[in-house]
């Protein structure tokens, strides 16, 4: 995870990574402003987006030498996060010739010394690649605790703008991220996390406008088809199911640089805050 730059936005998530023999893998990233939707709770996108990364990096040194790509990823939430510290407990659930499926318990920490509190869970399914002499490597840090911020690093406060997210239209839950080495990863393809960012935020577009309620993404399930090249990377939406309080989205990512290339096909719920 070195390999990435200073200004990326891995290190503005400010998270860190503990390892218990190989067993399992917790992450931590405080619920800082730059993460949270102006109702002041932690966006799913960002939940799914630190789950991506403990799951991988424990999948990838599972799987290791072999290497890993993320086929499959659904959360649910039980609790809105509004402050103190995001925690992600995962470990293997299987570990086979072709997949590794990885879970985890979602907790928020609200102040240091108070209780911790489950706020969802999630599950991961990651395809095992054969490593080969031409497979592109990245360098690894094995040892059992990692921290990904750098001393002197300021946080954004404002991470989506400054990946470059916006909205290009509301009913239809289009959205757009553009290619740049703040949401690029060691492959120089499109960064998983930023999977989640989308379908979160074009869900949720979408589901506003349906309900004309402020609603909020509360579960998502990801499937991942190819990987993010060129870019600009863009999203549509399409109601599934509504009623008062749950609009159920299905989100098409598409890479529009590539002659809008399939990438990812996400389904959102949203619901009141």
């Amino acid at each position: 995870m070195h390999t990435y730059p200073a200004d990326h936005m891995w290190r503005d998530l400010e998270f860190s990574m503990e390892y218990d023999e190989q067993k399992r893998c917790i992450i931590r990233a405080p619920v800082a402003p730059g993460l949270c939707g102006e109702q002041g709770t932690l966006q799913v996108g960002f939940i799914s987006t630190l789950f991506d990364l403990v799951g991988g990096e424990l999948a990838a040194r599972t799987a290791y030498p072999d290497w890993i790509a993320t086929a499959d990823l659904v959360l649910y939430s039980k609790e809105r996060a509004r402050g103190g510290e995001f925690t992600a407990v995962a470990w293997v659930v299987r570990a086979g010739r072709s997949s590794i499926v990885i879970e985890a318990d979602m907790q928020v920490r609200p102040r240091p010394r108070a209780a911790a509190v489950s706020v969802g869970s999630a599950m991961a399914a990651f395809t095992r690649l054969r490593s080969r002499e031409d497979t592109a490597q990245v360098a690894r840090v094995d040892g059992p605790h990692q921290v990904f911020s750098l001393e002197g690093h300021v946080p954004s406060q404002r991470i989506l703008d400054k990946a470059g997210l916006r909205v290009l239209d509301e009913a239809a839950g289009a959205v757009e991220i553009g290619m740049s080495d703040y949401v690029r990863n060691a492959f120089h393809g499109l960064n998983g996390g930023v999977f989640g960012l989308l379908a979160d935020a074009a869900g949720q577009c979408a589901a506003r406008a349906a309900s004309g309620r402020p609603l909020v993404t509360a579960d998502l399930a990801i499937h991942y088809l190819s990987m993010g090249k060129a870019g600009p990377f863009r999203t549509r939406a399409r109601v599934v199911r509504a009623s008062r309080d749950s609009v159920l989205t299905r989100v098409e990512m598409v890479d529009a640089g590539k002659d809008d290339l399939l990438m990812a096909v996400a389904m959102n719920t949203a619901t009141p805050a």
